[in-house]
């Protein structure tokens, strides 16, 4: 009965992820789609810790770049959709096969003439003058790229990496920072009025915005992101990382060669490496590499704090505040679940973030290199590792950084815990290299919560369970809250045991919730008699909600039809039931070949078979709404609880 997101399922978890982040754009309006080249994800900017992923979802976060060399770039794509229709999870480019179309050039086909796509920047804050940042191409805020222009970054596929080289309909352009905080809106707008935009953060030396404007936010409401731009900087070599982007993904875009040229490596982590990590031939889409000359690569090197400098100290940034906490916790919690979610269909969503990132008044965090920490899962993958560097992957190196990439800047989360007032926040780069820089900020008021609960209409003799969640008005979960719940009539059939519980903290994977049980209490059970279940608050008792059940005098099944096959199923039962009571539950017992699951984190299935030896079985549970497979040799039932 969790209201968390392995309810959502598949591509809902996906949308979770994002929607995690909804809450952290600025005061301003967001990347809001318009018309059909905005299909989810129709625009990206780069880099950020919240990317658009081409027909699932929109831009979640700003891209976050410095404001002055060096390193201050970003990239902005554009991924056309002159049919109107967003891809399917697998072979993207069947959503995307032709230019970016020219107006009234007649029927679309693969070679119909490019058309342009115009730029725009504007300067949402601050809210006067213009921008100071400008398009790399043109050293303006305007910019009309046609697809495969000089100015496009993106390319037709080599045809040594693609059996049908044609053009997929991307226009990737570069924005240079323009040595001023300010956030940006860069609005993409083709040749039929369609338009959609995105948002670039750029930070001289210390920026904090939000929702409600750049430096006020409400307590617990939304979060403040903080971003300071280092002094002392250096090129972010490459790591092993780097080739491990540049290996086929089985089944996707091969063939593919090994050479150093296809592989596009350059010796230095670059937002070229990014992009072709993301949309390019290192990702689940395949697309081709960022370079729109086959004997030239595009790279835009990215420069990390403090990477010339042999101390690990200055690699890295403190940030203290006298009101709120630091935490990225409620970000990571979402992205763990939505990434095995969507590995299990195919597509590839890197761990944005660590889910051991600290949390408290003083936080120090890396300028993360996101290679490195995407390494694990493209390694998982792929299986092996490229024969050119032998050997396991290099260690994840903790993704704690918003923008997430070695850029010289590095951002984390301000979070309200209900302390009012002006916060002062302090960021200095590691080891004393530069001097502390201080921003303040608005916390104007403990907000109002909310409760929902979740609770079966129909329950048995046997009793059940329920779950509340304590949110704010921005959904955002609220740990520690005490909840007491009561059912009436008193003295009936079932009662809860213990009638208080605690939400839970933002790094489980139920944050702000709390499940709790109905258990008989050995009266009489009379068919069709209503409980009442109420739930309060109890430090705001007028903060309640209210559930009927129905109860029954016979336990409370469904029988699920089985074909011969492998049949996807949904675990009803309670958290920690062992995978014998669900085998037990397949009726005829003879017709049961195996139940197999994905371990938590996607990257390996666990199975058990009733007729495998001892210790071969290696699915020992499962908790309510796991996803899994039960494999039968004949028409079967599976007989689970109702929720």
């Amino acid at each position: 009965m969790s209201l968390g997101v392995r309810k959502l399922g598949v591509l809902a978890g996906l949308a979770a992820l994002l929607l995690a982040f909804v809450v952290w754009r600025p005061g301003v309006p967001g990347p809001v789609a318009e018309a059909s080249l905005a299909t989810p994800g129709g625009i990206s900017a780069l880099p950020t810790g919240g990317p658009g992923i081409p027909g699932f979802a929109d831009q979640a976060l700003p891209a976050i770049i410095r404001a002055r060399p060096p390193g201050n770039h970003a990239v902005v794509t554009v991924f056309c959709d002159p049919a109107a229709q967003a891809p399917a999870p697998l072979g993207l480019a069947v959503g995307f096969p032709l230019n970016c179309p020219v107006k009234e050039a007649g029927p679309l086909t693969a070679e119909s003439p490019s058309g342009a796509i115009t730029f725009e920047i504007k300067r949402l804050y601050p809210t006067t003058g213009s921008a100071t940042s400008t398009f790399t191409a043109t050293g303006t805020q305007t910019l009309v790229c046609p697809d495969n222009a000089p100015c496009d970054l993106s390319a037709t596929p080599r045809p040594s990496l693609f059996t049908n080289p044609t053009d997929v309909g991307i226009v990737a352009v570069e924005v240079d920072g323009g040595g001023a905080n300010e956030i940006l809106e860069v609005r993409a707008t083709d040749e039929f009025g369609e338009s959609r935009a995105v948002q670039v953060a750029v930070i001289d030396t210390i920026m904090a915005f939000g929702p409600a404007g750049p430096v006020s936010t409400a307590s617990q409401i939304d979060p403040l992101v903080v971003s300071y731009a280092c002094d002392t900087v250096g090129l972010s070599v490459a790591t092993p990382a780097e080739e491990i982007v540049y290996q086929p993904r089985p089944g996707l875009n091969a063939p593919f060669t090994t050479t150093a040229a296809d592989r596009d490596l350059d010796g230095v982590v670059g937002l070229d490496d990014l992009w072709d990590l993301l949309y390019g031939s290192g990702s689940t889409f395949g697309w081709g590499l960022l370079d729109n000359n086959p004997s030239r690569d595009v790279d835009i090197p990215l420069y990390r704090c403090g990477a010339d400098s042999p101390s690990p100290l200055d690699d890295s940034v403190t940030f203290e505040t006298d009101l709120g906490i630091f935490s990225i916790n409620p970000a990571a919690a979402s992205v763990g679940p939505s990434m095995a979610s969507a590995a299990a269909n195919g597509l590839l969503i890197p761990p944005f973030f660590d889910a051991n990132c600290p949390v408290g008044k003083s936080v120090d965090t890396m300028d993360v290199d996101s290679l490195a920490v995407w390494a694990m899962a493209l390694a998982a993958v792929n299986g092996t590792l490229n024969p050119v560097t032998p050997g396991p992957p290099p260690p994840q190196e903790g993704g704690c950084d918003l923008d997430f990439a070695p850029n010289a800047v590095v951002s984390y989360l301000l979070l309200g815990n209900g302390e009012v007032g002006t916060v002062t926040i302090k960021a200095q780069q590691g080891g004393g290299v530069s001097p502390p820089r201080t921003i303040n900020g608005v916390f104007v008021g403990e907000p109002k919560i909310s409760l929902f609960l979740e609770a079966p209409t129909v329950v048995g003799p046997e009793g059940g369970q329920f779950s509340v969640a304590i949110v704010d008005p921005g959904f955002r979960p609220i740990a520690g809250a005490t909840v007491q719940c009561t059912v009436d009539p008193p003295g009936g059939a079932l009662v809860v045991v213990p009638q208080t519980g605690t939400t839970t903290g933002l790094t489980s994977a139920t944050p702000g919730q709390v499940v709790m049980r109905l258990v008989p209490t050995g009266a009489a059970v009379v068919g069709g008699k209503t409980l009442t279940l109420t739930c309060v608050v109890d430090r705001n008792r007028s903060v309640k909600g209210v559930a009927v059940m129905t109860l029954s005098s016979t336990p409370v099944t469904e029988a699920v039809s089985l074909v011969a096959a492998c049949n996807p199923a949904v675990s009803t039962w309670a958290d920690g039931t062992t995978i014998e009571t669900v085998a037990g539950a397949v009726a005829p017992p003879e017709a049961l070949d195996g139940i197999w699951a994905l371990n938590p984190d996607g990257t390996a299935w666990l199975g058990f078979s009733p007729a495998a030896p001892e210790g071969v079985n290696d699915l020992v549970s499962v908790n309510q709404l796991d996803a899994f497979f039960v494999c039968v040799n004949a028409k079967a039932t599976l007989t689970r609880p109702v929720l």
